[in-house]
């Protein structure tokens, strides 16, 4: 099984997101033809995403050509492995996991478990529990009670 994934390691990680971005930035360029360029009152709503994909489609074609001939990224170089692949891992299920659970616990028990879940790989329990607390809740006072900004609450109201 090793075996299997040693020559994708050596594909060009530059090139591929290149034209992906190209490919993606080509597709923005033709959706955005379903919107008028003019409109009577002068500029359209197509007029910004069609420059926008425009401009990066030229961006997605000099990253592709300087990734080839350049700045060669092989993909074996450009993911993580060790310590930095289970960090990266875990912000993925914190993120996940608030995701999957704000609507039902309410934003502070979601985004205190997201924090937790990123502040145990570097402090001790306690300590990221109290971190996780405190950073929600003052995100949550900003936001909520300063801005009114609709924040899901739970029935007790965080």
């Amino acid at each position: 099984m090793k075996k299997s994934f040693e020559g994708i390691k050596k594909w060009n990680a530059g090139m591929i997101m290149g034209i992906l971005f190209t490919l993606y930035s080509v597709y923005y360029f033709v959706e955005s033809f379903k919107y008028p360029y003019y409109n009577q009152f002068g500029v359209g709503p197509g007029f910004f995403p069609r420059w926008v994909a425009i401009i990066a489609i030229v961006a997605g074609i000099a990253y592709t050509l300087v990734s080839i001939f350049k700045d060669k990224i092989l993909l074996g170089e450009a993911f993580p492995g060790g310590k930095e692949l289970l960090n990266v891992l875990s912000t993925v299920v914190a993120i996940l996991a608030f995701i999957l659970i704000v609507h039902y616990t309410g934003f502070c028990i979601a985004s205190a478990l997201l924090l937790f879940i990123l502040f145990i790989r570097s402090y001790p329990w306690w300590k990221a529990l109290l971190y996780a607390v405190i950073v929600t809740a003052i995100v949550f006072g900003i936001f909520k009670i300063g801005f009114s900004v609709p924040i899901p609450v739970n029935g007790w109201g965080f």
